[in-house]
């Protein structure tokens, strides 16, 4: 754990104790490098991850958080309220407000976990963990795609907050990480250990999923193969509409992949 010793001189205006509150809340999320002070602005770093994240209290019980990666950004604003900034701090990508401190719990945790499971962050992960690991035979390349497998349902834990993409289910050893363009199809390791060519599903739509016998619409709505009679869908306990808690515009690409190739359409 990283040890703050600031110079209280250098301290933006913040109270002692919400300061403690706001270290405690960044160290907790993996935040293990001295706080530096930017501004009026506490900005959290991290040797686990790349993201920097700023933080200052705003009005109230307000806290403004400013981050340096915009697609990271782009995922943690779903359910969460924006901050209207015309002309954010220099180095950020852009800035959250939330209200309440176990909401800016949250957000950093968010912020921790997206940083570790986005896909340039995973690729590095499996490439150091493999660096040295031979792979001459076939038993040697499968123990590194358990590796990279591995790796990739982390990811996908941590970008679906450990509940299934289409039921909640958050029953985490139940969940299914669950290629949408599979492993062996895959160009490359960037695809293999994309989180977006994947989804966090219950055991009964993993199996159906990877086997085409469902697929997901560009709208992330649930799509039934033709091949399952109303008795099969039944008795599967497929029961009203289904739809992916949220799709991201990186997921089309694989979907449509899935759609074209997997899936029995007919």
């Amino acid at each position: 754990m990283a040890r703050f010793d600031v110079i209280d001189n250098f301290m933006p205006k913040i109270d002692s104790l919400k300061r403690i509150h706001l270290d405690k809340a960044a160290v907790d999320h993996g935040f293990d490098l001295t706080p530096q002070i930017d501004e009026g602005w506490l900005r959290y770093r991290s040797t686990l991850f790349s993201a920097n994240v700023w933080v200052q209290p705003d009005a109230g019980d307000r806290f403004q958080v400013g981050c340096d990666n915009r697609r990271l950004l782009k995922e943690v604003i779903r359910g969460t309220e924006v901050l209207d900034v015309h002309d954010p701090h220099p180095g950020m990508a852009g800035i959250l407000s939330v209200a309440g401190y176990s909401k800016l719990y949250w957000l950093l945790g968010r912020i921790a976990a997206l940083a570790q499971s986005l896909p340039t962050s995973v690729l590095r992960q499996f490439e150091a963990a493999t660096k040295v690991m031979p792979k001459t035979t076939e038993a040697e390349r499968l123990i590194v795609q358990r590796v990279g497998q591995s790796l990739f349902r982390n990811a996908l834990i941590d970008y679906w907050e450990s509940r299934c993409a289409v039921t909640g289910l958050d029953i985490v050893p139940l969940l299914r990480a669950s290629h949408i363009k599979p492993w062996a199809k895959c160009a490359n390791d960037h695809e293999r250990l994309d989180v977006y060519n994947g989804f966090l599903l219950a055991p009964q739509l993993d199996a159906m999923f990877d086997d085409g016998w469902c697929t997901f619409t560009e709208d992330g709505c649930l799509v039934l193969s033709p091949q399952l009679d109303t008795q099969h869908v039944q008795t599967l306990g497929i029961h009203g509409e289904k739809k992916l808690s949220w799709i991201a515009e990186e997921h089309l690409s694989y979907l449509a992949f899935h759609r074209d190739t997997i899936y029995r359409a007919r």
